[in-house]
């Protein structure tokens, strides 16, 4: 079965950050994400964020995001930069995202770059730091999208970028749902009404989801999936049966966020046990072509549909 994953940190890590994760397993070696994890897990498509750090506009995400650039081809799979094949990968392979608009430093001449040199997927406006694009839902603020988001919501669109509404604030969620010419997604994110936490998705957009036909990665962080305690993989089925109860079936897929999180739902601690999650959502009641689809077809006809 074809497994895609919309998000992880595993480029930070590798480029930047040798303590981003504390306390990952030995057995998993320096990252969760590697060419073996991913063969392990039956993975096909690994979505590999360039994130622009934990100083966001005060540090130097342009140039970090160049170092990420490079440490691709640490983890030794192959980085999709051109048209996407005709079907789905049967060996791991890569795409590149953006995990914090500052990286482009204001300037849509920075997204030409990027796009002719890598071709980026996806943009995740903000972390958690205001940038040129609008505010991140950790901030607090009500305001939403400044010009340059709008600006560049409109860019991306040529490029067949998809806006990632994931550490978005609210406010922005929504001007992304009227501005963007594509379906709007939340990598990796989860159901507020589970987790009440501002970086999980309220009922109403996810149905402002549903009626774009974009896209929800479920997140793996155990602080998204349940305020207090441990967490195991029946807590991401949980949210996952939250979705699917709400109409997003046809829209659901998997926003690990391995490699930059420091806490995960026990069994669920790389890409190798996404056969363990499948198997509880197949334990759960999911026939197979629902399983399919949360597994990576959900995820993998978007990109297609929005190729250009």
């Amino acid at each position: 079965m074809f497994v895609a994953d919309a998000h992880c940190d595993t480029l930070y890590r590798l480029a930047i950050s040798d303590d981003l994760q504390k306390g990952v397993p030995e057995a998993q070696g320096h990252c969760a994400v590697s060419a073996e994890t991913l063969a392990a897990g039956h993975v096909g498509l690994q979505t590999f964020a360039l994130f622009t750090g934990r100083t966001g506009p005060a540090g130097t995400p342009y140039l970090d995001a160049l170092k990420m650039i490079r440490a691709a081809a640490q983890v030794d799979v192959p980085i999709l930069t051109k048209a996407l094949p005709a079907d789905p990968p049967k060996e791991p392979s890569g795409i590149f995202s953006c995990e914090g608009g500052e990286m482009l430093e204001g300037s849509l001449a920075r997204l030409d770059e990027f796009q002719s040199r890598i071709k980026l997927r996806i943009i995740t406006l903000t972390w958690n730091h205001e940038n040129e694009i609008g505010y991140p839902a950790a901030g607090g603020s009500s305001q939403g999208l400044k010009p340059f988001g709008i600006s560049l919501l409109r860019k991306m669109g040529q490029y067949g970028i998809l806006a990632d509404t994931s550490h978005l604030n609210d406010a922005g969620f929504w001007d992304v749902c009227e501005y963007s010419a594509l379906p709007p997604i939340a990598s990796h994110s989860n159901c507020r009404w589970l987790c009440n936490v501002p970086r999980n998705l309220t009922k109403e957009q996810v149905k402002a989801l549903i009626d774009r036909n974009g896209f929800i990665g479920v997140n793996f962080y155990s602080r998204f999936l349940k305020e207090n305690g441990k967490t195991g993989i029946d807590d991401v089925v949980r949210h996952i049966d939250a979705l699917c109860e709400a109409g997003a079936e046809h829209i659901i897929g998997f926003g690990s966020d391995f490699d930059g999180i420091e806490s995960w739902p026990e069994g669920l601690g790389s890409p190798a046990n996404f056969p363990d999650l499948l198997e509880a959502l197949s334990r759960r009641g999911y026939s197979q072509e629902q399983l399919e689809g949360i597994a990576g077809m959900n995820f993998w006809n978007l990109l297609k549909r929005v190729e250009v």
